[in-house]
C-alpha cells in the first residue's frame, strides 16, 4: 500500500512541477508538506513562506511556527497577545525527499533544538552557524515564552519528521532518536507537552484528500424568511459549534476568509461574551449578541436544517472564536441556548463585496482589514483575470476553487513589482510585508487608481519572467528566498537596459513589458550584477547600498542613463498624530479623584472618561502622569508593581498567580512598562 502512495504522491508532484517547470522537485515538496501539515490553519502562501526556512545554517530544520490561539504568529508588534487563557502551538519540520526514514536528519535536528530552545542562552553565546530566519524564529518563541507565562499558557511541540517513506518501516534507533528529542523539549518547557511524528508518503495522501469543506447544513429552532434570498435563524449554539468545526474538532477557519478582522483575543467584549457563557443565570444568549452573518450562493430549507452552499462567516469572528473555544474546553453551559444568524444568498461578487465592507464596518476597524473590498481591488482582479492571472485579494479564493499556483499573484506580490519598477527601489521591494497596507499614505502611493489598469498586467509579466529565469538558469536549486531576494533588481535592471535609461516613464515601462527579455539579456545583466559583494551576505541595512552599486556597474557595462533614479523614491511614511494639547493640573487632578482603587480593569480609561465627558485618550495621558509623579503605581496586565520592581497587588480576574508565587518565582517588572 505504501509503494502505491508513494506512486500517487509523486503523481501530484508531476502535476504542480508541469504548473510550474522552473522549481525544484524538492522544494516543490517541502511547500506541499508544510501545506498539507498545516492544512487546518487555512495559511496563505505567503503565511507559508514565513515558517520555510530551509536553506543554509538551517540546522535540520525545513519549516518552523508558532501559532498562539491558532494564529500565526509572525511579528511581535503586530500581534494581538491574548491576556489569559492563551494556547501556545509550535511547530517544526524536517522535510526529506528520500523514501525513507533515517537518523541524521534527527541527529541535526537535536543537535540544534538542544541550543535553539534553552532561551538562557544569549544568541551572541550560541555555538552553533544559525541562518537568520532560525534565530528570528527563537527570538519569537522567547518573546512569546515571556509574554504569556503570567497567564500559564498552554504549549504543545509539535515534531514532525516527513519523507516519502513508510511509517511501518522506521527503524528503532530513529524512533528512540525521535523519543528524545520529545524528552528533551519537555525538560526545557516545563508543564508542556511535546510530540513527535513521522508521516510518510500514505499520511501524505491522506491529508491531501481531506478536502475543505463549503456545503454544510445548519439545523436550527426558528427561521424567518425575509426574501427570497434571505433568512434569519435562531440556532442552538451547540449545533453552531458543530457547522464551524471538523471532524477533528478544529476551527474550519477557511470559512472567515472574507471576515477582515482576524480574532482579537481576549478583550472586554470577548471576555463578558465567555462570562455569559459560563453564568447559567444569563438570558438566552441571542438577547445578548448581534449574532453572526453568512453569506452563501445557494440555500435551501427541507425541515429543521437549511442547507447553504459556498459558505462565507463575514462578520461574527470575534463570537463565534469565543463561543468555541467554551466549548471545545470541555464546558457545557449554554449549549442550548440560541445564536441568531443572518444569511444572505447571493452569487453577485460586486454585492458580496458591499456586504463584507457593510458588515465589518459598523465597529472601529484598521482601514487596512477592508482593503480587499476596494474598487481598485476588485479591477485589479478583473484585468489580471483576463490574462490568466488570479490575484488574490481575498485569501486563498482561487487555490480554495482549484486554480493553478504558479498563476497565482498578491497584493504584496503585486506592490513589490510595483515598488522595484515603478518607484525603481528594489531593496525596499525585498522587504514589503502585508502590513505596508496598514499605512493609508503608502498603500495610496503604490495603489494608485491614477496608474492605468494595463500597468498592473505589465508588472506581474515582468516579475513572473524574471523569477522563472532566477528559478531555471541561475542557481541549480533556487529557493523561494533567493528568487524573492534577486527578483527585484534583476527585473529592473534587465528593464533599464532594455529601454536604455533607468529613468523610463510608465508608458515606456508598458512597452517594455511587451518586448520579452531573452535568455541571453538576463544571463549577461546577471553576469555584472552577480560579482564579489552580492547580497547573499547583506543585510537590510546595506542591501541599499549594494543594489545601488549593481545597478551602477550595469549602467557603466552596458551605457544604461540614469542611475541616479535608483531608490530616490520610497514609500510614503504615515503622517505624524497630531500634537495634543498639555494636560492641565485641574484635569489630572479630577481624574486622580475618579480613578478606583488599584489593580485597574482594562477599561478603566474608558470608565473615567465617561464620568468625565472627556476622550478616552486624554484620560490615559493623565494616569500616565499620576504614575510618573509617584501618585499612582506602575501596572501592566493585571499586575501592580512597587517603585522597586516587587509585586504588590494583582487582579485576579486576569492573573492565576498570587503576589507570593509571582514574586517566588522571580517574576520582574517589564523594562518598557509605562502605564496601565
Amino acid at each position: 500500500m505504501a509503494k502505491n502512495d508513494v506512486v500517487l504522491l509523486d503523481g501530484v508532484m508531476d502535476v504542480r512541477l508541469s504548473e510550474d517547470a522552473t522549481r525544484d522537485r524538492g522544494e516543490v515538496f517541502e511547500q506541499f508538506v508544510l501545506e498539507q501539515i498545516l492544512k487546518d490553519y487555512d495559511l496563505s502562501a505567503e503565511e507559508v513562506d514565513v515558517g520555510w526556512v530551509d536553506g543554509k545554517d538551517d540546522g535540520g530544520i525545513d519549516g518552523a511556527y508558532i501559532f498562539v490561539n491558532g494564529h500565526l504568529l509572525d511579528e511581535i508588534d503586530d500581534f494581538v497577545w491574548p491576556r489569559s487563557s492563551a494556547a501556545v502551538d509550535v511547530w517544526i519540520f524536517t522535510i526529506k525527499h528520500h523514501a525513507t526514514f533515517q537518523q541524521a536528519p534527527l541527529d541535526a535536528m537535536l543537535a540544534t533544538l538542544q541550543e535553539l530552545f534553552d532561551l538562557a542562552i544569549e544568541t551572541d553565546q550560541l555555538r552553533g552557524a544559525y541562518s537568520s530566519e532560525l534565530l528570528e524564529f527563537r527570538e519569537l518563541l522567547a518573546q512569546t515564552y515571556r509574554r504569556l507565562a503570567i497567564g500559564r499558557p498552554t504549549m504543545n511541540f509539535h515534531v514532525r519528521y516527513v519523507s516519502r517513506g513508510d511509517t511501518a518501516q522506521v527503524g528503532e534507533s530513529v524512533r528512540a532518536r525521535a523519543a528524545q528529542i520529545e524528552n528533551m523539549i519537555g525538560s526545557l518547557f516545563s508543564q508542556s507537552g511535546a510530540n513527535f511524528q513521522f508521516i510518510g508518503a500514505s499520511e501524505l495522501v491522506e491529508r491531501y484528500r481531506k478536502a475543505k469543506r463549503f456545503s454544510l447544513d445548519l439545523p436550527f429552532v426558528e427561521h424567518l424568511a425575509t426574501g427570497r434570498d434571505s433568512y434569519v435563524l435562531l440556532v442552538r449554539l451547540a449545533d453552531y459549534v458543530r457547522f464551524v468545526g471538523d471532524e477533528n474538532g478544529q476551527l474550519r477557519r477557511y470559512l472567515f476568509d472574507s471576515n477582515v478582522r482576524d480574532f482579537l483575543g481576549r478583550n472586554e467584549v470577548n471576555a463578558e461574551i465567555a462570562r455569559s457563557l459560563a453564568d447559567p443565570s444569563a438570558p438566552d444568549f441571542w438577547w445578548l449578541n448581534n449574532g453572526v452573518t453568512i453569506l452563501a450562493t445557494h440555500a435551501t430549507v427541507p425541515g429543521k436544517t437549511i442547507q447553504l452552499q459556498d459558505i462565507q462567516i463575514v462578520n461574527g469572528l470575534q463570537t463565534t472564536e469565543t463561543v468555541f473555544r467554551h466549548f471545545q474546553n470541555g464546558a457545557s453551559a449554554s449549549a442550548s441556548r440560541c445564536l441568531l444568524v443572518k444569511i444572505v444568498v447571493s452569487s453577485d461578487a460586486q454585492v458580496r463585496d458591499q456586504i463584507i465592507r457593510a458588515t465589518n464596518n459598523q465597529s472601529p476597524v484598521e482601514v487596512a482589514a477592508l482593503r480587499a473590498t476596494d474598487k481598485i481591488q476588485r479591477d485589479i482582479e478583473d484585468v489580471l483575470e483576463r490574462h490568466d492571472w488570479y490575484y488574490e485579494r481575498r485569501k486563498n479564493y482561487y487555490r480554495n476553487i482549484g486554480k493553478p499556483q504558479a498563476r497565482f499573484v498578491t497584493p504584496v506580490y503585486l506592490a513589490s513589482a510595483a515598488i522595484a519598477l515603478m518607484f525603481k527601489n528594489p531593496a525596499r521591494a525585498t522587504r514589503m510585508r502585508p502590513k505596508f497596507m496598514r499605512n493609508q499614505t503608502a498603500y495610496e502611493a503604490v495603489f494608485s487608481s491614477a496608474v492605468p489598469l494595463e500597468m498592473w498586467v505589465a508588472l506581474v509579466e515582468i516579475y513572473k519572467r524574471t523569477e522563472n529565469w532566477l528559478a531555471k538558469c541561475a542557481r541549480k536549486q533556487a529557493g523561494e528566498r533567493f528568487v524573492s531576494t534577486w527578483r527585484p533588481l534583476l527585473a529592473l535592471v534587465v528593464t533599464a537596459k532594455k529601454l536604455g535609461t533607468y529613468a523610463y516613464s510608465p508608458s515606456q515601462l508598458l512597452e517594455a513589458a511587451n518586448m520579452p527579455p531573452s535568455d541571453e539579456d538576463f544571463a549577461e545583466v546577471w553576469e555584472v550584477i552577480r560579482q564579489p559583494g552580492g547580497v547573499d551576505s547583506s543585510n537590510s541595512r546595506t542591501r541599499a547600498y549594494i543594489y545601488a552599486e549593481c545597478c551602477a556597474r550595469v549602467a557603466i557595462k552596458f551605457g544604461v542613463l540614469g542611475v541616479e533614479q535608483i531608490g530616490v523614491r520610497d514609500l510614503p511614511t504615515a503622517p505624524p498624530p497630531p500634537s495634543e494639547a498639555p494636560l492641565t493640573d485641574e484635569f489630572v487632578a479630577m481624574v486622580d479623584q475618579v480613578l478606583p482603587p488599584q489593580p485597574w480593569g482594562v477599561s478603566v480609561h474608558l470608565e473615567v472618561s465617561e464620568k468625565l465627558n472627556c476622550r478616552p485618550n486624554k484620560v490615559s495621558r493623565a494616569i500616565q502622569r499620576l504614575i510618573s509623579e509617584g501618585k499612582r503605581l506602575r501596572q501592566r496586565d493585571g499586575i501592580v508593581y512597587s517603585e522597586d520592581g516587587r509585586v504588590v497587588l494583582v487582579d485576579p480576574a486576569r492573573v492565576t498567580m498570587s503576589v507570593e508565587e509571582l514574586n517566588a518565582s522571580g517574576h520582574v517588572m517589564p523594562d518598557d512598562i509605562d502605564g496601565q
